[in-house]
């Protein structure tokens, strides 16, 4: 009795977005289309056309008009409301801690001898933060954190006082606690966004996935052709890719985690 090959088992529902479109991705281009053009890694069998695997136009453009969708989402980074806060509050603390640094810097020639003696102390100890508004957003979120901290440390705070800057320094916390806020929510936000819309493709997509997987393996059962074997064939080689490359995801995200746990004496590679 002849044994006809079949589709392997998969769960497309573990994978995440990026994965999951570029499975579906490879899987619609092993589905035949009129006019032909590049072919993916994988190549598209050579049938007359899709009824040969028993998908019907309806259901090819709606799988295709989902995956464009669902590719889209991973594709585009959208600039959100946060990003224009995060813009203007970034804008601010720039300027605060220009004035701040400068203004020491200044009074060094101040001809009051406290406000000299309080800057030439201070520029010492401010030094070391000239500058960090130029840095990466984080990297200067951090420095500020670190600058005020040594303003509040003794003759610091005193001399900050003495040069009239403590409000600055307090309009620079706000600012920075007002930008890591800001920074947490547009993060919270763009996940949550991209999970709540990929889901509701991907609950689209997936019916319409397991159509076309049982049609192809349906037809190669009960009309079986050269065309339809080496389609199946080809799907299952698609699966076994997608699924090492998903399995070695796990494994590093695994192997990370373990590194993490207490009690290993060997450092985290960054």
């Amino acid at each position: 009795m002849e044994t006809h090959q079949k589709i392997k088992e998969f769960a497309v529902s573990q994978l995440n977005n990026t994965e999951y479109a570029n499975h579906m991705t490879r899987f619609q281009g092993l589905i035949p289309a009129s006019g032909g053009g590049d072919r993916p890694e994988i190549e598209s069998v050579d049938l007359t056309g899709p009824p040969a695997l028993g998908f019907s136009d309806e259901l090819i453009k709606e799988f295709g008009d989902n995956l464009a969708l669902l590719t889209d989402l991973v594709n585009t980074s959208t600039i959100s409301d946060e990003t224009n806060q995060l813009r203007e509050v970034d804008t601010h603390r720039d300027e605060c801690i220009v004035f701040f640094t400068s203004d020491i810097s200044q009074k060094r020639k101040s001809p009051i001898v406290a406000q000299k003696t309080a800057a030439v102390s201070l520029y010492n100890a401010v030094k070391p933060y000239v500058g960090i508004y130029r840095l990466a957003d984080q990297q200067e979120t951090q420095q500020i954190v670190g600058l005020l901290i040594d303003m509040e440390k003794e003759p610091n705070k005193t001399n900050v006082a003495t040069l009239g800057l403590t409000s600055v320094l307090a309009e620079l916390k706000t600012a920075n606690d007002e930008f890591s806020r800001l920074t947490e929510q547009r993060t919270a936000n763009k996940a949550a966004n991209a999970i709540d819309n990929g889901k509701v493709i991907r609950q689209r997509m997936e019916p319409l996935y397991a159509e076309m997987l049982l049609l192809a393996q349906s037809y190669n059962i009960v009309q079986p052709t050269a065309e339809t074997a080496a389609f199946v064939t080809s799907v299952n080689a698609l699966i076994d890719e997608t699924k090492a490359r998903y399995n070695q995801r796990i494994g590093i995200a695994k192997a990370n985690k373990d590194k993490k746990k207490p009690g290993s004496d060997r450092p985290e590679i960054e």
